[in-house]
C-alpha cells in the first residue's frame, strides 16, 4: 500500500477554482484505480503554524549551538516534525496551485521550507554539495496559469514555480516529477472549457498510472 500526500494551496471561495477541479479529479480518479493506498490531503491556505519565522530560526540557532529549547519552541519543533515525517514516509506527492505573479502560493512555499529539512531529507556531503534522501519517489505539479509559459512561443523560463518544485524536490532525491498545467484561461477565455477539457484528459491519465 502507498501513501499519497495531496498538498493544495488555494484560499476558500465561491469562485471556481480551476486548479482544485483538477486536484479533485485526480483524487477521484486515483482513489478508483488505486483503492488500497492511503491518501492524505491539505490545503495550506487554510492555516499554517509553523512558518519559517523568528521562532523557526531560534530552534535553528539553538540546535546548532546545543541549547536547551523553551516551551514555546520545543511545542514548534514538534509540530514542524510532524509535517517533515508524514513527508518522508509517503511515496508519491501531488501539489495543486494556481500560478501567483510566476510562482507558487507563499503557503506551499512555507510548506517546502518545513519540509526541506536537514537531515530528514537531504543532508550535505563531505564535499559541500546537497544530497537528497528521498529515493524512488515520484511527484506530480498541478498548475493553472492565466496565460500561456508552456507553448509556442517557450515562456517556460518564467514558470518560476514549476522550476522551483522540481529543483527542491530534486535536492530531497526526488527525480521522477511530472507537470500538468492548464493555461490560458484568462487569455482566451473564449477556450477555457476546451483548455480545462484536454487538462482534465490529462489528469485522468496520469491517476490511473501514478
Amino acid at each position: 500500500m502507498a501513501k499519497v500526500l495531496i498538498i493544495r494551496a488555494h484560499p476558500a471561495s465561491s469562485k471556481k477554482s480551476n486548479s482544485m477541479d483538477m486536484a479533485d479529479k485526480f483524487k477521484e480518479v486515483y482513489k478508483q484505480e488505486h483503492p488500497n493506498d492511503e491518501v492524505i490531503e491539505y490545503n495550506l491556505s487554510s492555516g499554517n503554524a509553523y512558518p519559517l519565522n523568528d521562532t523557526a530560526i531560534s530552534i535553528y540557532n539553538k540546535s546548532l549551538a546545543k541549547e536547551s529549547l523553551n516551551i514555546t519552541e520545543k511545542e514548534f519543533r514538534e509540530g514542524r516534525q510532524k509535517y517533515v515525517d508524514e513527508f518522508v514516509s509517503a511515496d508519491k506527492y501531488v501539489f495543486a496551485n494556481p500560478m501567483y505573479n510566476l510562482f507558487i502560493p507563499a503557503e506551499m512555499k512555507t510548506y517546502f521550507d518545513i519540509v526541506m529539512q536537514i537531515p530528514d531529507t537531504f543532508h550535505y556531503t563531505k564535499d559541500g554539495k546537497p544530497e537528497g534522501l528521498l529515493k524512488n519517489k515520484k511527484a506530480l505539479h498541478i498548475q493553472t496559469d492565466g496565460g500561456i509559459y508552456h507553448g509556442e512561443p517557450d515562456m517556460s523560463f518564467l514558470d518560476l514555480g514549476d522550476q522551483y518544485i522540481r529543483s527542491v524536490l530534486g535536492i530531497m532525491g526526488v527525480s521522477d516529477v511530472e507537470s500538468i498545467f492548464a493555461e490560458g484561461m484568462d487569455y482566451a477565455p473564449d477556450k477555457a472549457d476546451a483548455i480545462m477539457e484536454k487538462a482534465m484528459s490529462r489528469i485522468e491519465e496520469c491517476a490511473k498510472n501514478f
